[in-house]
C-alpha cells in the first residue's frame, strides 16, 4: 500500500507541476501525513515545500519545512544539518519565537537521536533565553519540559522537579473540550509527561509519597492506552517499580508487562532497558532464572546498541556477572565485568554532577579484585599489574604536581584580570584615546567626526557580535567608505580592523561572565557564538592573547569565586 500510494503521489505531483498550478502547503502536508518518521521516501514533498517556502521568502514556512526534513529524514546527521538550516533561518528573521523553535529542535534532536545530553542542555538554555518575552506560552513551557528532561538524565533532579511543576500546572489548567482535539491531546499529553517526569524525580529523590501520589494521579486517569500510548505505559512501568519497591512482585510484574509491550510496539527502548531489568531482577528474586537472564541480557543488548544507559540500570550487569561465577563461565565473566566497567565510565561522565552514592549499586572494589584474579591466570599478568600499578602511581603524583602548579598559575592570571577589569583597562579603544591629527589627516574634519559618532553608536548597539561582520560590512554600518574607516582605525585609535574587532568581542564576552552568571553555563561554542566568534577555537585563541588565560579556566575560577562567596 505504501508503494501504492507514494507512485500515486509521485503522478499527482507531475500531474500538478505540468498544468504550472500553485501547490499549497496545507496539499504537501497532507500527502506527508502519509509516511512515518524516518522514512526518506517523503522528502520528495519536504523538499517541494522547502523549494516553495524560499520561493516565497517566508521564514516560519521554510523552517516549518526543514522540521519536516528532520523528521522524515533517516540519518541522525541529515537530522542535525536541516536543524542547523532551521536555526540559520531563525536568526536572520530575527524572531525571538522562531529562534527559540529552532533552538528547541535542535536540542530535541542531540537529547532524542544523538544521546549527548551536554549539547541538548546547551541548546535548550539557548530557546529559553530567547523566549524571555514571548506570548506563546505553549512553546515557553514545551522548552521547559525539555530542559527539565535533559537535567533529569544528567542528575539535577531538583531543578528538574521544579520544571516539570511549572509545566504540569500550565499543561492542566489548559486542557479544555472547547478547543480542537489536537490541541486538548497535546495538552493532555504535556500534562501527563509533565506529572511522570516530576514522578521520576521524586523517587530518586527519595521522597517516595509524592511519587507515588502522582503516579496514582496518571493511573487514574489513564485507564486505556487508546489515545496516549506511551503515557500509558509510562505510568503502567511506574507503578510496577512502585509495588516492587513495596515488595509486591506479582502486582509489579503485571504492570511492567503492560508497559513492556507499549514500549517494545512503540520502540521507546531508553524505557524499555528500565523496565525489562525489573522484571529480570523480580524473575531472579522468584528463582526463575532462566527467564531472568532473558530479560537481563535483553537489557545489555539495548545498552550496546542505543548507548544508553543510567545508574539505576547498572546493576543489570551485576546480576549477569554472578551467574556466570556460579556457572564458572569465565569468558562470560570477563564479558560482562568489561560492559560493567564501559557502562560505569559512561556514567561517571553523564552524571558527573551526582553524589558518590548512586554508583553503590554494585561493589567496585569486588569488581576488581575478580578482574584482577582472571588476568592473573595469564603468566604475564602479576607483572602487567605490578607495572600499572608502578605506573600509575608515578603518573598520579606527577599529574597531581602538575595540577597543583597549574592552578597556582592560573590563580594569579585571574585575580590579575579581576584587578584589570575593575581598572577598565583591558577594554578596546576609547573615545577618549582617539587621537586628533587634524591637518595631517586625509580626511576632513567632517568626516573624521562623523566617524567617531557612528562608531559609538555601533558599539553601543553591538553590531560587532555579527559573526559575518567584514570591514566592508562595518564602513557600511558607520556610513562611510572602506578606506576611510581602515585609515581611522589605523591613525586615530592605532589598531586594525581585525585587532579592533577581536577586542570588542572579548570584551563583551568577558562583561556577560562577570555580570550575569548564566553565561557560566553556557559551552565554549556558545559564548564563541554569542560574541560573534567563528568557533571555540578562535574564541578560546583570542580570550588567551587578550587575557592570558583561557576563557574554559576563567569560567571555572569564577564559578569557584561565586560558590565560595554564597558558603
Amino acid at each position: 500500500m505504501n508503494k501504492i500510494l507514494f507512485f500515486f503521489s509521485l503522478l499527482l505531483l507531475t500531474g500538478i507541476q505540468a498544468q504550472k498550478q500553485a501547490y499549497s502547503y496545507a496539499q504537501i502536508s497532507h500527502l506527508l501525513s502519509s509516511y512515518s518518521e524516518n522514512d526518506e521516501r517523503a522528502m520528495v514533498f519536504v523538499n517541494l515545500y522547502i523549494r516553495k517556502a524560499k520561493k516565497e521568502q517566508k521564514a516560519s514556512k521554510l523552517i516549518a519545512g526543514y522540521d519536516e526534513a528532520v523528521y522524515y529524514s533517516s540519518s541522525v546527521h541529515q537530522k542535525l544539518r536541516y536543524a542547523d538550516s532551521a536555526v540559520t533561518v531563525s536568526l536572520k528573521s530575527k524572531k525571538a519565537d522562531l529562534i527559540s523553535w529552532a533552538y528547541l529542535k535542535k536540542g530535541i534532536i542531540y537529547y532524542y537521536n544523538k544521546r549527548d545530553y551536554r549539547l541538548a542542555l546547551q541548546q535548550y538554555l539557548i530557546a529559553l533565553s530567547t523566549a524571555k518575552e514571548t506570548k506563546d506560552l505553549y512553546m515557553r513551557n514545551k522548552i521547559v519540559y525539555h530542559l527539565g528532561m535533559v537535567r533529569s538524565y544528567l542528575g539535577y533532579y531538583e531543578e528538574a522537579s521544579r520544571h516539570f511543576m511549572e509545566t504540569a500546572i500550565y499543561f492542566e489548567r489548559n486542557i479544555s473540550d472547547k478547543d480542537h482535539p489536537n490541541i486538548r491531546l497535546n495538552n493532555e499529553s504535556g500534562y501527563y509527561n509533565s506529572i511522570y517526569r516530576l514522578s521520576s524525580c521524586y523517587k530518586n529523590l527519595k521522597q517516595y509519597r509524592k511519587e507515588d501520589s502522582l503516579i496514582a494521579i496518571g493511573i487514574k486517569r489513564l485507564k486505556s492506552a487508546d489515545h496516549h500510548p506511551l503515557e500509558f505505559a509510562y505510568f503502567q512501568k511506574g507503578k510496577g517499580i512502585q509495588q516492587i519497591r513495596k515488595g509486591d512482585y506479582k502486582t509489579g510484574l503485571k504492570h511492567l508487562k503492560l508497559a513492556e509491550n507499549i514500549l517494545m510496539k512503540e520502540g521507546d527502548f531508553a524505557s524499555l532497558a528500565t523496565v525489562d531489568f525489573y522484571i529480570g531482577k523480580v524473575y531472579w528474586n522468584s528463582g526463575d532464572r532462566q527467564t531472568s537472564l532473558v530479560y537481563l541480557n535483553r537489557v545489555d543488548s539495548i545498552i550496546t546498541e542505543f548507548k544508553f544507559v543510567t545508574p539505576e540500570i547498572t546493576a543489570n550487569y551485576q546480576y549477569l556477572i554472578d551467574d556466570a561465577k556460579e556457572k564458572n563461565n569465565e569468558r562470560q565473566q570477563l564479558y560482562y565485568t568489561n560492559q560493567l566497567i564501559r557502562v560505569d565510565s559512561i556514567v561517571k561522565a553523564d552524571f558527573a554532577f551526582l553524589s558518590a552514592g548512586i554508583y553503590k549499586e554494585y561493589d567496585i572494589n569486588s569488581l576488581t579484585e575478580d578482574r584482577d584474579r582472571l588476568l592473573k591466570k595469564n603468566k604475564y599478568g602479576l607483572v602487567l599489574i605490578f607495572v600499572i600499578i608502578a605506573g600509575s602511581l608515578i603518573l598520579l603524583f606527577y599529574l597531581i604536581n602538575r595540577h597543583r602548579k597549574r592552578e597556582h598559575r592560573l590563580t594569579l592570571k585571574y585575580h590579575q584580570l579581576l584587578e584589570k577589569l575593575n581598572n577598565h583597562t583591558i577594554s578596546s579603544p576609547r573615545e577618549s584615546e582617539i587621537v586628533v591629527h587634524q591637518a595631517k589627516d586625509l580626511y576632513s574634519v567632517e568626516v573624521i567626526e562623523n566617524i567617531k559618532k557612528n562608531l559609538k553608536v555601533f558599539v553601543e548597539k553591538e553590531k560587532f557580535r555579527d559573526i559575518d561582520l567584514t570591514l566592508e560590512q562595518m564602513a557600511k554600518l558607520i556610513g562611510c567608505k572602506r578606506n576611510a574607516l581602515s585609515y581611522f582605525l589605523n591613525n586615530h585609535l592605532h589598531t586594525t580592523y581585525h585587532t579592533y574587532i577581536k577586542n570588542l568581542r572579548i570584551e563583551y564576552i568577558t562583561r556577560k561572565l562577570m555580570e550575569d552568571k548564566i553565561y557560566l553555563k553556557y559551552s565554549m561554542e556558545t559564548l564563541a557564538k554569542e560574541g560573534g566568534m567563528k568557533n571555540r577555537q578562535v574564541f578560546s585563541n583570542h580570550f588567551l592573547e587578550i587575557h592570558g588565560i583561557r576563557p574554559a579556566d576563567f569560567v571555572r575560577k569564577r564559578a569557584e569565586e561565586l560558590n565560595q562567596e554564597n558558603v
